[in-house]
């Protein structure tokens, strides 16, 4: 499969530029966890991605990817973004495990209550 027939699907982590970010931003090339079902992906050529970063910083919304990944850090669930995957030259790098990928679900699913 090309680079351009490539769609994120849910719990993969990919790699995305995403050019200059503003104030707390994520900015440059960095990795995200696709978030939204196939269902977006597919149709829509857009997804819905939370932001993996290397922060030292503890808050109830940074979820720790554990060990047994190639990727290390937290997913920032505080930061959710729309992007174009294609657009922005999304590469897909692993899979999480479904224990995750369901307690970051469970996670992100707070920002929306009232």
């Amino acid at each position: 499969m090309s680079d351009a027939d490539y769609v994120p699907l849910q719990g993969e982590i990919v790699t995305v530029s995403i050019g200059q970010g503003k104030g707390h931003e994520p900015m440059g090339r960095r990795p995200f966890i696709c978030l939204s079902n196939e269902l977006v992906s597919r149709y829509a050529n857009i997804a819905i991605f939370a932001p993996i970063s290397t922060t030292e910083r503890r808050y109830p919304l940074y979820i720790p990817l554990g060990p047994g990944l190639e990727t290390a850090g937290v997913v920032m669930l505080d930061q959710l973004v729309t992007i174009d995957y294609r657009a922005r030259g999304a590469k897909y790098v692993e899979t999480v495990s479904e224990e995750l990928l369901d307690c970051l679900l469970e996670t992100a699913a707070l920002i929306f209550q009232k």
